[in-house]
């Protein structure tokens, strides 16, 4: 009968525990064992590898083939090597070989706490971004609070000018008897200008008799 030295999970999801154990390689993964080698936990921090090394060499020397990964765990034990170098069950110094800390020192492995770490890096570099956008809104609204005194700066003197506009004084009106007044004085002025006319060709009249009376007295002298 063919056999296999393989995994079996026995740990709860997300708790991942294994069996090392010896099967029929016609069975399923999660089908029934031969005999149980070991155990490993590959959670702990370091991981642990804990076998029954006389009964694994066993099986290797009755022609059980391990898996690519029970392989690997062999060989972290050392009992791979011990097989090639043609070492018996008997000739072993110790019956449990153990990888890893013993089980009150074992702890949790670092998985969890790597995964905290990636969840507080993920976390800062989402703290970060907001700050980096908060301090870009500071930038924005500092530079509309610096270009609106400009603005109102320019528009000052536009509004000056509609005010001094607004202070003018604004042309009086003539008032209704200014305009009389007005309207007369030009019409007293031309009758006094014809009054003067009128009295000018008198008074050379009178110049002119004056010079005849005083030729003709000349004369009879």
């Amino acid at each position: 009968m063919p056999a296999t030295i393989r995994l079996k999970r026995v740990g709860r999801k997300k708790q991942s525990a294994f069996r090392i154990v010896v099967a029929d390689s016609s069975t399923a993964v999660e089908g029934p064992s031969i005999e149980k080698l070991g155990i490993y936990q590959p959670r702990t921090d370091p991981s642990v590898i804990e076998l029954d090394a006389p009964r694994t060499l066993h099986w290797l020397r009755a022609g059980a083939t391990p898996t690519d990964t029970v392989r690997s765990l062999l060989r972290r034990a050392g009992l791979w090597e011990k097989f090639h170098a043609g070492v018996t069950p008997e000739e072993l110094e110790e019956a449990t070989i153990l990888v890893g800390p013993t089980a009150d020192r074992r702890q949790t492995s670092g998985r969890a706490p790597a995964a905290a770490a990636a969840k507080a890096r993920a976390t800062q570099k989402a703290e970060e971004a907001e700050a980096a956008e908060a301090k870009a809104a500071e930038e924005v609204a500092e530079a509309k609070a610096a270009e609106e005194p400009e603005a109102e700066a320019v528009e000052a003197p536009a509004e000056v000018e509609e005010e001094e506009e607004a202070e003018e004084p604004e042309a009086e009106e003539p008032e209704a008897g200014d305009e009389e007044e007005a309207a007369e004085e030009p019409e007293a002025e031309a009758d006094e200008e014809a009054e003067d006319e009128a009295e000018e060709p008198e008074a050379s009249a009178e110049e002119d008799e004056d010079e005849e009376d005083e030729d003709e007295e000349k004369e009879e002298g």
